[in-house]
């Protein structure tokens, strides 16, 4: 029988795309886009800048099959600087982290990957007024640009529990920030080692995919609305491919993470009735960039919001979405629900 949460998951399928934003809000909520916004970001060139673990080719071979709403460009890492490309009509793909702390003291670290346009006219006005041999000019001119860069979509990452680590290590405890020269280490280890556990090579073509997809449509999407697609029936023949890494379980008391037990993960999935697999995160690349016709699930955790979805493998279509609070890892009760929408269709 199904739950009353359940039909209105299937009411909300309609132009639900969820665990990436395309919308121009700060915070991910569905809103749409102003008039002209849309057109003027298709004019543009997005310059993707990635992390360093593939190789710009790779990259760029990926972006040349999923990528037709702008030309792109694909810089280095090591060698992209925002004023290099203020004279032009760009858009920027890049990964962001911030800290935020509410008025009770509670620290929040959030990494993404967000596609913004700068806002040229009002970047240029306070540019004049920077003074280059200002002490702090590389500082005023960095949060200058952060400033009027606006949000076209954004992918939340999910941070390894060694970055995480790592960064909240950096903290300067009595001033509640990180200090400008570890925040610099962060940004680059954000890019130069595997921080993430969302951002392999095929599961960022998947994303890609989406966003592509939704722009073209002219359609937005948030990150809170939770859904069922029909296609979801295609779990009752297809295997559920679950990425080794969701078999760790990460302890917020202690930031730390260990591997789930046989029993512990027996007990995880013993809910879901249909077949699944545990799968390497190169195996699962592979399966992704060779278009394989599968379905995978993708977790992402951040600050203990969930964001968790199945995905088609082959054109990056979500099945299945649901964003919960205050939670650090999968469930049983996730592969319930999981369930619950196979078995409705």
């Amino acid at each position: 029988m199904k739950s009353i949460l359940l039909v209105i998951m299937l009411v909300l399928s309609v132009k639900n795309y969820a665990q990436l934003a395309v919308t121009p809000s700060e915070r991910g909520a569905n809103e749409e886009f102003k008039k002209g916004q849309l057109e003027n970001f298709k004019k543009t060139t997005t310059v993707f800048v990635l992390p360093t673990t593939y190789k710009k080719e790779e990259y760029e071979k990926v972006l040349k099959e999923v990528w037709t709403v702008t030309s792109f460009k694909v810089v280095d890492f090591k060698d992209f600087k925002h004023l290099d490309f203020v004279n032009g009509s760009y858009s920027f793909a890049e990964i962001f982290g911030d800290l935020l702390r509410t008025s009770s003291g509670t620290m929040y670290l959030h990494t993404n990957l967000g596609i913004k346009v700068l806002s040229k006219e009002k970047f240029e006005k306070e540019f004049r007024k920077l003074q280059i041999d200002d002490k702090k000019y590389d500082k005023k001119l960095r949060d200058l640009i952060n400033e009027n860069l606006s949000y076209v979509a954004r992918i939340p990452l999910c941070p390894t529990n060694e970055f995480l680590r790592n960064a909240l290590g950096s903290l300067d405890l009595m001033k509640l920030k990180f200090p400008d020269e570890k925040m610099e280490k962060l940004y680059e280890e954000m890019y130069t080692k595997v921080s993430f556990t969302n951002t392999n090579l095929g599961m960022l073509k998947n994303y890609f995919q989406q966003i592509d997809q939704i722009i073209t449509k002219e359609e937005h999407c948030g990150l809170y609305d939770n859904f069922v697609n029909p296609k979801i029936k295609n779990l009752k023949e297809s295997i559920l491919y679950i990425p080794e890494v969701y078999m760790m379980k990460y302890d917020a008391w202690r930031f730390s993470e260990a591997l789930r037990d046989e029993k512990e993960i027996k007990k995880l999935l013993e809910d879901y009735k249909y077949k699944f697999q545990f799968i390497k995160d190169k195996d699962l690349e592979n399966k992704i960039l060779d278009n394989e016709d599968v379905y995978y699930l993708r977790y992402v955790s951040m600050n203990g919001n969930k964001y968790l979805q199945i995905v088609n493998a082959k054109s990056g279509d979500p099945a299945y979405y649901v964003y919960d609070a205050m939670s650090y890892n999968l469930k049983d009760d996730d592969f319930k629900k999981i369930n619950k929408a196979v078995e409705a269709k």
